[in-house]
């Protein structure tokens, strides 16, 4: 029972903890609302390839969402696009 009641203690704690921290300030706000591919091109290098925003392009167009078009995007747009940007 004591053993219980450390656990309960502890995971109401961390409950507090996790809802009181501020929200992050990330890079969503960069990002538009629908993320097309035109608009894809045209974010921050730093963003651009970052995995939330390589999978909001890839829910967003309806043309990506089987992974046989996807790779084939990914190989065609989205790593000349990488070595570009490197580039630059």
């Amino acid at each position: 029972m004591r053993a219980f009641t450390y656990w309960l203690i502890c995971m109401l704690l961390i409950g507090i903890m996790a809802c009181s921290q501020a929200p992050k300030d990330s890079a969503e706000a960069d990002r538009p609302e629908v993320l097309t591919v035109e608009a894809w091109k045209q974010l921050d290098p730093s963003i651009k390839f970052d995995g939330t925003t390589l999978e909001k392009l890839r829910m967003d167009n309806k043309q990506f969402r089987s992974s046989r078009a996807w790779s084939k995007f990914y190989q065609e747009e989205i790593r000349p696009e990488m070595t570009k940007d490197q580039a630059s």
